[in-house]
């Protein structure tokens, strides 16, 4: 797999929820676990905003109760305080579970974990890209996938706007926001490679048809704002094209799969943001509009990239970007 060596050298955990593959998530640092925040964002009923906390210690992963309403255990007594996760042993959290997989000594010979915030649970789109990376040694065993256009996605600010709308509210916004991408992505002959939380990664045969399904997922959104003003919400979206490794079990991994996590990232609400790339190969027909370039840093990728905002608006018969707004 072609990542980052900090990004592997760490801690590998496998997360489980009843009725979805498991994740595998990468722990650099500080990871928390509930119903929203920061950190890994599951919808089990049975667990509370904020239920677990996960952290690297040096050659160890520590596993702690966030102050939960339901508590949590470890090999079946309850976890009062933090403890040590050995192999084998099981974290159990309302329906869901947590297992140790793999320990690097990459960990043990930094002597310190990393910073919080400074992993890669920032974001959603952070999350749903950490969760394919599973077996660091996988992705040399696997075949090529080829070239396909790679989107990720989340709500920006959805901690907040959870918080505003209160839990059942916003489990009915952020159901209608997942099935209105699920249904755009499957009408533009696009595949759900991991969605977590309100955080969804994509892939298509095309970039024109990636960017086509972006566009009807902002403007179904904006039209749902405007009927619905106080349960709007803001999608953010990036998308590149490259080649990329296929695992077994459908997830797709590489250098590529990163820098569309790390687009996405650096777009605003409302946006959608694309490589230098994918404009180069949807602009001869002149169907898809975008802004002017702009120079961007993207997080543990090398130097400045040209990123272009897509105009998916309409207003007086001519496309327009307004990213903070959908």
């Amino acid at each position: 797999m072609d990542m980052d060596r900090s990004l592997i050298d760490h801690h590998l955990v496998r997360v489980n929820e009843p009725g979805r593959t498991p994740l595998h998530v990468v722990v650099v640092g500080r990871l928390e676990i509930g119903r929203s925040g920061s950190g890994l964002i599951l919808t089990d009923g049975g667990i509370s905003r904020r239920h677990l906390v996960v952290e690297a210690h040096g050659d160890s992963v520590v596993v702690s109760d966030a102050g939960s309403s339901n508590g949590t255990t470890l090999d079946g007594a309850t976890l009062h305080g933090p403890s040590r996760l050995e192999h084998g042993q099981v974290v159990r959290f309302g329906a869901c579970s947590l297992e140790l997989v793999a320990t690097s000594p990459a960990a043990s010979r930094s002597g310190s974990a990393a910073p919080v915030g400074s992993d890669l649970r920032a974001t959603s789109i952070d999350v749903v890209a950490a969760a394919v990376l599973e077996d660091p040694a996988k992705a040399v065993r696997e075949a090529d996938a080829g070239t396909v256009s790679i989107v990720f996605t989340d709500i920006e600010a959805s901690t907040t706007r959870a918080v505003e709308l209160g839990d059942i509210r916003w489990m009915e916004v952020l159901g209608a926001h997942n099935s209105l991408i699920r249904s755009r992505t499957v009408r533009h002959g696009g595949r759900e490679v991991k969605a977590q939380g309100d955080g969804f990664m994509l892939s298509f045969p095309s970039a024109r048809k990636a960017l086509t399904c972006l566009i009807e997922v902002q403007r179904a959104l904006a039209a749902y704002g405007r009927s619905r003003p106080l349960e709007m919400v803001r999608v953010r979206a990036g998308c590149h094209t490259g080649e990329v490794i296929l695992g077994d079990d459908g997830d797709l991994f590489g250098r590529h799969v990163m820098m569309a996590a790390r687009i996405a990232n650096v777009a605003h609400g409302g946006e959608i943001l694309a490589s230098s790339l994918v404009r180069e190969i949807v602009d001869s027909r002149g169907d898809i509009q975008f802004a002017p370039a702009r120079s961007v840093s993207l997080k543990g990728i090398e130097g400045s990239h040209l990123v272009h905002a897509v105009l998916w608006r309409e207003s007086s018969g001519s496309a327009v970007a307004s990213p903070g707004s959908p």
